[in-house]
Order: C-alpha cells, then sequence, then structure tokens
C-alpha cells in the first residue's frame, strides 16, 4: 500500500513572487527636465531685470545737450590802407600757411614829392589756419578794419552749447560727450572745458533765460578732421566719466 504523498512546500510555495517594480527613469528625467526650465526662466527674467536697470541708470547719467555747435575763433585779415582788390588768391576751406599770399591790393600813397601814386599791397596770413569762407570780391575797394578775408586755426575748433543753470552741479571738467550730426557717418567725442554766463545780446539767438555757455573741446585733433565751424550737432555728456571734482563753476565770458 503506498504511502502518503508528501509536498516540499519550500520548493512550492503557494502564491508567485511579486513583479518588480517598473523602471523609474522617465519619470526622473521630466522632473529634472520641468527644473531646468524654471531655472532658465528665472535666469532670463534676472538678465531682463539687470538690462532694465543699466539702462535705466544710463539714461540717468547722461545730460542732453540739445544743438551743440562747432565754431572757432576768427583770425582776420585786414588792410592797414584803402584799396582796391586787384587779386583773390585763396578760396573757402582752403588751408594756408604762415605767410602765404592771400591777394593783392592797389592803394594810393604818395611819392618824396607828395604826388599820388599807386601802389601794391600783398595781403599775407598772419599764421596757419583754414580760410572760414568767401573772400573779398576782386575789383570791390577794402576798407582799414574791414576784413579782406577770415581764418581759423583747426587746433583751436570749440563745440559751443547752452545748459540749464540746473545742470552745472552734475557737471565736470573733462566729462565725455558724444556728439553726432546729419549726414556724418560717425560720433564725434568731446570734452567739457569750461562754463560761462551768456553775454549780453545772446536772446536774440533764440536762447532761453536761465542758460550759461558750455565749451567742449575735441579729445583729439582727428575727431574734428573735415569737419567746418558752423556745423551743427546733438548729443549728450555723460556724468559718470571725467573726475567728479571740481564741479564746474560760471566763469566771466573770455
Amino acid at each position: 500500500m503506498a504511502g502518503p504523498t508528501v509536498t516540499d512546500s519550500a520548493s512550492t510555495p503557494d502564491t508567485a513572487p511579486p513583479p518588480p517594480p517598473p523602471p523609474r527613469r522617465r519619470g526622473t528625467m521630466r522632473k529634472w527636465r520641468a527644473r531646468l526650465i524654471v531655472l532658465l526662466m528665472l535666469a532670463a527674467a534676472v538678465v531682463v531685470f539687470i538690462r532694465l536697470t543699466a539702462d535705466r541708470r544710463t539714461d540717468a547719467a547722461l545730460i542732453d545737450l540739445g544743438t551743440v555747435t562747432l565754431t572757432a575763433q576768427p583770425i582776420p585779415v585786414e588792410t592797414p590802407r584803402p584799396g582796391q582788390i586787384t587779386q583773390v588768391s585763396v578760396k573757402p576751406e582752403q588751408q594756408v600757411k604762415a605767410g602765404a599770399t592771400l591777394g593783392t591790393l592797389e592803394v594810393t600813397t604818395t611819392d618824396s614829392d607828395g604826388e599820388p601814386v599807386l601802389r601794391k599791397l600783398t595781403l599775407v596770413a598772419p599764421r596757419a589756419g583754414i580760410v572760414v569762407d568767401e573772400p573779398a570780391t576782386m575789383g570791390s575797394t577794402l576798407q582799414p578794419g574791414q576784413p579782406f578775408v577770415q581764418l581759423y586755426d583747426p587746433a583751436e575748433l570749440l563745440f559751443v552749447t547752452d545748459i540749464p543753470v540746473e545742470d552745472l552741479p552734475e557737471i565736470s571738467p573733462g566729462m565725455e560727450a558724444t556728439l553726432e550730426a546729419k549726414n556724418l557717418d560717425r560720433t564725434i567725442k568731446a570734452a567739457v572745458e569750461r562754463v560761462v554766463p551768456r553775454v549780453a545780446g545772446a536772446a536774440e539767438s533764440g536762447a532761453q533765460a536761465g542758460y550759461l555757455r558750455m565749451m567742449l573741446r575735441p579729445t583729439t585733433p582727428a575727431e574734428v578732421s573735415g569737419l567746418v565751424p558752423g556745423m551743427r550737432f546733438t548729443g549728450s555728456v555723460d556724468t559718470r566719466t571725467g573726475p567728479p571734482h571740481p564741479r564746474l563753476v560760471a566763469l566771466p565770458p573770455t
């Protein structure tokens, strides 16, 4: 008679083992991707904020100069005696050396017997410079004190503008200005030099009360190379440049 069958409970369990957990790699990558996007958005917001703040500071540091005019101290060439112009040897914007012939006059003098005689008087450049505009015309009569022509020294060009009195405490000598003009394909750099009161009669030029005249000198002669007096510019002075002290004071006119 066969005996009872013995079953090994260790080798034949009643239930199957639980399945392994699903892989979590895809879900983890999604979480990190979302975190990265948030970080990038925060970084972009910070960059925009910094740029806006810098732009506001830049705007606050710039003082508008309005209309700026390039000027030069004229060098008049005059005759000591009245005479008629017989020759014109220069033209506008021509560069001349000291002692160069500019024109000739025919003047009336007297000889040793007191008789009137015609003599030739040559007008020469008192110093090197550039002819500003048209000389007096040939055949016209020139009187003493009446310029035959005017020269200017290109090394002495200055920019001139009018600024409100309330802007004066914010401006120091040496601060840098950036200027531009129509039909000019470059900007011009100039430095604040001095401020002077406006002279009497300045109201006729359209300036308002409460304004002072400011002079700016080109940072290098190359900045104004090829430019002529009378050109008009617009621009601003950067108060973050130049020495902070001393502040400008209005000097008497020179």
